[in-house]
């Protein structure tokens, strides 16, 4: 009887578990929201931007899109390369990224409208078969933004203003041209990576892009600090960097923490209360040793 019990436990605890696998698998979306369009246009340049807001918010659960390496999470993030993305409606993707489900968040309270719909016109460059809704979720596939390869970068700066002009050109049939509508990103070099300074700029019709750093930014003990310029799609254009080091800094002297008297410093800068009970535990013990020593001397004699 008891077997018979035991078996019948061992079958509930595995049909709940199927079942509650087969709810997390089954993600159903509202009618109403199923069915609902894109309120911008997908253009190449909303696809790059949804590029950059995945790559911030989504990436470190989804993997990079393409390579199916997404975390093994339930329900699991997925690839949105993927047949399983392509399939689902505009509306669908939309209400997901909205609201969130499980072990992924609701992004409403971390991206506007427009962010998530650039994610989805980013996801759907992966999707040939994909057909936007209606006129308003057309694609542009115009684009008038640099074709060639080899971009090289240079700069001007203007020491007044801190202002850093980038020159982006490269090479197009052969012909060394301005790199039109190319994406920039500024930076200053930090010990454990680089600090983005303004958002990314998209290089004028002579590829040129401008950004003017800020003036109260730390440096060296020289007031140094070194310019990082670099390309964005670095997948399409290649890894194209320019650095410079400029004094437009403040002065920054490091002190190091382990010159002072703490306790995370060496032992040479160890608090003095930290040293003077560690010697007078010491003393105690030695003196204690002597003592006990002595005592058995003076016995020994008395025999």
């Amino acid at each position: 009887m008891k077997t018979f019990n035991i078996n019948k436990i061992w079958l509930l605890v595995v049909f709940v578990a199927f079942y509650f696998n087969s709810i997390a698998q089954d993600w159903t979306v509202p009618e109403d929201q199923n069915t609902v369009s894109p309120s911008i246009s997908f253009s190449k340049n909303s696809a790059r931007e949804g590029k950059d807001l995945f790559n911030a918010k989504c990436k470190s659960c989804h993997g990079t899109v393409g390579e199916n390496a997404s975390l093994p999470l339930n329900p699991e993030p997925g690839d949105p390369a993927t047949e399983k993305f392509s399939k689902q409606t505009d509306g669908s993707l939309f209400y997901k990224i909205t609201n969130g489900r499980g072990a992924m968040p609701a992004f409403a309270s971390q991206l506007s409208e427009e962010e998530r719909w650039k994610i989805i016109s980013y996801f759907r460059t992966f999707h040939k078969d994909y057909k936007p809704a209606n006129s308003v979720t057309s694609i542009e596939t115009e684009d008038e933004s640099f074709s060639g390869k080899n971009i090289k970068i240079t700069a001007d700066f203007d020491k007044k203003s801190h202002e850093v002009i980038a020159h982006l050109q490269g090479n197009l049939n052969g012909e060394t041209l301005a790199a039109n509508g190319v994406r920039v990103g500024f930076f200053i070099k930090r010990n454990f990576g680089k600090l983005p300074i303004g958002k990314v700029v998209t290089t004028n019709q002579e590829g040129i892009a401008k950004m003017t750093f800020p003036s109260d930014l730390p440096g060296d003990s020289l007031g140094n600090y070194q310019i990082i310029i670099e390309l964005i799609d670095n997948d399409i254009y290649g890894d194209s960097k320019f650095n410079k080091t400029m004094a437009w800094g403040e002065v920054f002297v490091y002190e190091n923490p382990l010159d002072h008297r703490a306790m995370w410093g060496n032992r040479g800068n160890a608090p003095l209360w930290l040293l003077f009970s560690y010697f007078g535990i010491v003393g105690v013990v030695w003196l204690t040793i002597f003592w006990v020593v002595f005592q058995m001397i003076k016995l020994k004699k008395a025999e």
